[in-house]
């Protein structure tokens, strides 16, 4: 399925989107590498139509000055939905994205039908996980099946650009204790998705998670670190795709 690139017009101003598929909106924010678009989430947009946002200051996109904050950035998912989606719509975050997607479901809750949060940022204790800057580590942690992810090369500059957009909407945070406060406002139906050798966010950040959030579901993919739609594609893709598609039907064994 075909993405196309283009500029959604919104009254903040104009914003780099891309944009697949067909079916119900589905709201996807990017991790902190920026907008990969991997065959799982092409998988996805043949249920849905996909709406990936970049990030204003990811992709070298230019940064607006009032956007500061992850709390910033749930804002500008809310106003995705009410000027381009035009109703309340199911939500998608991978990492940093996950972290924006439960800032979104927290703030506006009556903006998200469903929620997914896969491998989320902002809930890690203080030296546990993380990303790091020794390129051969981070593939051990980020892939658990690197081959998947292929041998393009890498543009270490737009890397490292798109490594200092995110810390200057976290700062560089582990645990958001301000977000950890309000997960129990999120009302959409949620489920949390782990993968089991993910070495970037550990798995007590899922289980805080699950703890927090009234109405949710947690998931490990067994096989699996923090690129889970990289490292099982048709895994995740069949088990977003069904949570999407089946809401409260959705059926978790704990």
């Amino acid at each position: 399925m075909t993405f196309t690139k283009t500029e959604l017009k919104l009254p903040s101003g104009n914003l780099t989107c891309h944009v697949g598929g067909s079916g119900d909106p589905l709201l996807y924010f990017h991790t902190a590498g920026g907008v990969k678009i991997s065959p799982a989430i092409e998988k996805l947009s043949e249920r849905f139509k996909i709406y990936l946002p970049v990030m204003p200051g990811f992709d070298g996109t230019d940064k607006r000055d009032k956007l500061r904050s992850m709390t910033d950035l749930a804002d500008l998912g809310a106003e995705i939905i009410d000027n381009e989606i035009k109703r309340p719509c199911d939500v998608l975050g991978h990492s940093f994205g996950g972290w924006a997607a439960a800032w979104l479901a927290a703030k506006h809750p009556e903006k998200v039908s469903l929620l997914t949060l896969v491998a989320a940022a902002g809930f890690r204790g203080e030296g546990a996980g993380g990303l790091v800057d020794d390129p051969e580590e981070l593939r051990r942690r980020m892939y658990a099946h690197p081959e998947n992810a292929g041998k393009q090369p890498i543009d270490r500059a737009m890397a490292q650009a798109n490594r200092a957009a995110a810390h200057h909407y976290n700062g560089g945070k582990a645990m958001d204790r301000d977000l950890v406060g309000m997960l129990d406002r999120i009302t959409a139906l949620t489920l949390i998705v782990q993968g089991t050798k993910d070495g970037v966010i550990p798995a007590d950040c899922a289980r805080l998670l699950k703890s927090k959030i009234p109405h949710s579901s947690c998931i490990y993919l067994y096989d699996a670190a923090h690129a889970v739609d990289v490292d099982q594609p048709e895994r995740y893709a069949a088990l977003v795709g069904d949570f999407f598609a089946r809401g409260e039907a959705f059926i978790v064994v704990q």
